[in-house]
Formats: C-alpha cells, sequence, structure tokens
C-alpha cells in the first residue's frame, strides 16, 4: 500500500494520460483505478483516522491534529486516553501477519506488535512525538538516511523563491522516504507492508498557484510554482515505481484518502462573522485584524524557525491563540475551532461540556438555527455570490455515532469559488468584514482539500478492469483483509472492494 497524501485525482488523471506519470499509468493499465468518496467532505482532517478504523467520525470522533477536549474546556492533540482508535493493520499484526508500517499520518503513536513502524519521520497531521517500533529504529533510520522531519508549514504568505526552495526539499523529502521503505523492504519480511509519501498534501497547498505569493510577482511566477507541484507528483511516482519493483509480485494499492483545488476556506474571518452573529452587530471588535496586523509584523521564515522549536504544547497553544483570536472559549455560547478548510463551530452545552451555558434542546436549537441563518447570509459584496454553500449539525450527519459528541456541533461548507476572489463580505444584518488580501490568500495556502480521493490497483489478486464505482476510504481496510485472507472487524463500516471480481 503507497498513500500519496492528498494527492487530486484530476491532476493524476491527467499526467497519466500525458506521461508524465509513467509508474502509475503502468499500474492503472494492468489493474484497476477509481476515485474514492471520502469523509473529507464534510471533515477535512478526518481522513487518516477514517482510513485507519474503517468507520465514519461519528463513530471514532477525531477530525483535526488540535480537537476541543469538552471535559476541561481545552484545545489539545487528541490522545488515546479520550479519543482512541484502533488501527487495521495492527489487527492484522495481531491475526499473524506481518506488517511494516512506514509514516503514516495521525497516529498516536508505534505499539509493540508484529511488525515495525516508524511515524512522524516525514509527514504532516502528528498526533504524537515520532516514533518507532522497534525504538531504536527510529535513530537508525535518521543516522542511515539523514534527518528529514518536516518542519511546520508557514500559515503565511511567501515570496517565490520560499516556495522554490519548499519545492526542492519536497523532492528531496520522497526520495528519502523512498529509501528508507526500499530498505525496510528489502530487509524486513512482510505480508503487508505500508508506506505514507507526504509531499504532495504539502505541495497541493503551498503550490497550487501563485494566490498564496508575497510581493512582486512576475509574469512566470505562477507557471513556475504550478511546475513545481508537477515536479513533486513526478518524484512521487518514481518512488511508486522503485518500491513496486522491489516488491515482486505482490498486489498492489495505491491510493489518496482526499484530493486538492483552489483554495475556498474562509475560516480567517469565520470568528469575525460569528462575533457579529452572537452579539447582532454591524461591526464587530477589531481584535482579529489587530491580531492580523501583529502576526504579520514578524517575519515567516524566523516564526517557523522559533516555533519548530518549541514544546508541541506550545506550539499548539500559538496556533488556538493566532487563529481564535485569544478569547476566553468559556466564556461564551459557541465558538470557531480550529479549522483548515471547513469551519467548525462549538456550542458550549450545559452537561456536556465542562462550562456549559446553552440548555440542550430548545436552546440548542435556536442557536444552531440562529447561527446557520446569520453564516448563510453573508455573500460577497461585490457580485452577490454566496460565501457559505451549507451548514450541517453534526449530531444530524453522522446520527447515532458514538463519539459524535466529540465532533464540531456546526460544520460550514463554503461555496467553491477561491476566497481569494473576494475584497469584503457582506450581510444586509451583520455588515461588511473585508477579506485581508484581495486577490491572494493570507492564510499561505493556495490549494486546499476536495473531497474524493483516488485508488489504483494492480498485481496478484487484482483483475485488470475491475469495477469499483462508489468505492469510500472505509473499504480499504476490508479489502486489505481480503486479500491477507483475513475476516473483517465486526464494527468496521467499509466493505471489501471487488478487486479481484
Amino acid at each position: 500500500m503507497i498513500a500519496l497524501d492528498a494527492a487530486e485525482p484530476r491532476l493524476l488523471e491527467r499526467w497519466m494520460e500525458d506521461g508524465t506519470l509513467p509508474n502509475l499509468a503502468r499500474l492503472r493499465d494492468a489493474g484497476t483505478y477509481c476515485r474514492l468518496r471520502s469523509s473529507a467532505d464534510w471533515l477535512a482532517g478526518s481522513i487518516w483516522p477514517t482510513f485507519h478504523t474503517s468507520t465514519p467520525p461519528g463513530d471514532h470522533g477525531l477530525y483535526h491534529f488540535i480537537q476541543w477536549r469538552r471535559k476541561d474546556m481545552t484545545l489539545v492533540r487528541p490522545s488515546g486516553d479520550w479519543l482512541p482508535q484502533r488501527v487495521f493493520w495492527r489487527d492484522a499484526a495481531e491475526a499473524g501477519r506481518r506488517v511494516v508500517a512506514v509514516d503514516v499520518p495521525a497516529l498516536y503513536g508505534p505499539e509493540p506488535f508484529n511488525g515495525v513502524e516508524i511515524s512522524g519521520w516525514c509527514n504532516t497531521d502528528l498526533l504524537a512525538p515520532p516514533g518507532s517500533h522497534p525504538p531504536e529504529l527510529l535513530e537508525w533510520a535518521r543516522r542511515k538516511f539523514g534527518p528529514s522531519q518536516m518542519g511546520s508549514e508557514v500559515y503565511s504568505m511567501e515570496r517565490p523563491e520560499a516556495l522554490f526552495r519548499l519545492r526542492d526539499e519536497l523532492v528531496q523529502w520522497t526520495a528519502r522516504t523512498g529509501d528508507l521503505a526500499a530498505a525496510l523492504m528489502d530487509q524486513e519480511d512482510w505480508d503487508l507492508f505500508l508506506v505514507n509519501l507526504t509531499a504532495t498534501h504539502r505541495g497541493g497547498h503551498k503550490l497550487w498557484d501563485a494566490t498564496a505569493v508575497s510581493g512582486e510577482r512576475s509574469p512566470g511566477t505562477a507557471s513556475e510554482i504550478e511546475a513545481g507541484l508537477r515536479q513533486v507528483y513526478v518524484a512521487c511516482d518514481a518512488q511508486v515505481g522503485r518500491l513496486v519493483e522491489s516488491a515482486g509480485p505482490v498486489a498492489v494499492l495505491v491510493f489518496s484518502l482526499h484530493g486538492m483545488g483552489p483554495n475556498t476556506s474562509r475560516v480567517m474571518i469565520l470568528p469575525q462573522m460569528l462575533e457579529r452573529i452572537l452579539t447582532d452587530e454591524t461591526d464587530g471588535s477589531t481584535r482579529p485584524r489587530l491580531l492580523q496586523r501583529l502576526r504579520s509584523m514578524v517575519p515567516n521564515g524566523w516564526r517557523a524557525r522559533v516555533k519548530d522549536l518549541l514544546p508541541t504544547r506550545v506550539q499548539d497553544r500559538l496556533t488556538v491563540f493566532w487563529r481564535l483570536g485569544g478569547v476566553d472559549l468559556s466564556s461564551v455560547p459557541a465558538f470557531p475551532l480550529v479549522a483548515d478548510l471547513q469551519g467548525y463551530i462549538r456550542i458550549n452545552v450545559k452537561g456536556r461540556d465542562a462550562g456549559g451555558m446553552i440548555e440542550p434542546g430548545v436552546g440548542y436549537d435556536r442557536l444552531c438555527d440562529e447561527i446557520t441563518a446569520g453564516l448563510t447570509s453573508f455573500v460577497d459584496a461585490d457580485s452577490g455570490e454566496p460565501v457559505v454553500e451549507e451548514v450541517v449539525r453534526s449530531d444530524r450527519l453522522y446520527a447515532g455515532g458514538s463519539r459524535c459528541a466529540d465532533l464540531p456541533d456546526l460544520i460550514v461548507r463554503w461555496c467553491q469559488a477561491p476566497a481569494s476572489e473576494h475584497r469584503k463580505l457582506q450581510s444586509e444584518r451583520y455588515g461588511f468584514i473585508e477579506w485581508p488580501t484581495p486577490g491572494r490568500h493570507a492564510d499561505g495556502r493556495s490549494g486546499n482539500h476536495r473531497d474524493e480521493g483516488f485508488l489504483v490497483g494492480s498485481g496478484e489478486g487484482i483483475s485488470q478492469g475491475a469495477l469499483l464505482e462508489g468505492a469510500h476510504i472505509m473499504d480499504l481496510a476490508p479489502t486489505v483483509f481480503r486479500l491477507l485472507d483475513l475476516p473483517p472487524r465486526p464494527e468496521w463500516r467499509g466493505s471489501a472492494l471487488p478487486v479481484g471480481a
């Protein structure tokens, strides 16, 4: 199994056809290809736990690397003591299959099991510090292949030369991860080998187009940045070819769990939108804009380097402060959560949250309806087009889920126009809110997630041209278990794909 994290199916399909990605095209032609439905349709950060557990977010409760912990009213990284998850490859190991897992995101850290595992080698979305099983394996990898832990993402616009350096680093990191995976593939016995190549994720966010470039943009800047993303995909394709050749005659699954496209996120102004609605004012506090100005005064590179030196807990507190404006979340009836694409809003509910103030039932329903109506009243001030496509309640979207209470109460899906096109937003009731950088993305992400992934299957046990209509990322774990001749777990919600039919 080779994950191309957040690789976009439309780019993959185009570049397989024109010869840019020959190894993936060869696998597709010898086997099968489909797009995958994903839990990213509402919770972009839920995809890896959904893959790990073959269950939807309402069952596993994970949606971001920083989440609201209701028992003490804090935003922290999830941990197994309050949001446990059972990952499928460790179940396979318990059933007697030998497993090698390299750099799978959104894990609590390796545990002793029948195999070897490295996490945090070179990926994003870490829930725990880098680690390995056996413990000495991570240090061995660093000595043999060099340091490769990915630095923190710069959440602001960058100059072209910084983005070109990132392009080169992503290509190098991909090769280094391929070196590590090839060495483990050669020296370890295994029945299941799982490796994640993460460069397509960071590259898609930062190299999608030139709308997150700071300063002057030359006529060739946009084309060079977009060519940089192509180079990242080419580097990943090369490692796919290398690893498939090293593996020999086995079943091969290459996949992504969600995709990438132009950035449609408006989460940076969601705190202002929500403040207007809760106070019923047409001119909200200047605090978010002041924090944006203070943040922009510190050079991007310096801020990122200093942040990487701080303990993870301090880094997370800074992230919460800068993104949410330093508000005392226990003092307000509703507040936004840290998010990257969709907007997440939490209601302070009595009896559920430690400092709850909103009565469940009628009071809760009334506030949800008020916020929904307020958010959907905002339009682009120039075009009149809506900003919000839909707001849903998670208790209805994931009804019956055992972990639904840990999810955002309201999930905001933005309209699909790139957010950089705004000059300002307008609501007849709540007034104007300026977009901080008209024509550009102030958060430094020209690209953001889309709700489809892909699957290329080839090799032993996989028929050429197998029809996989309606496949979902929850189906991957059951499919792997079928290929390993193992029964699925009873709590899984996915089904084995008919790859051999």
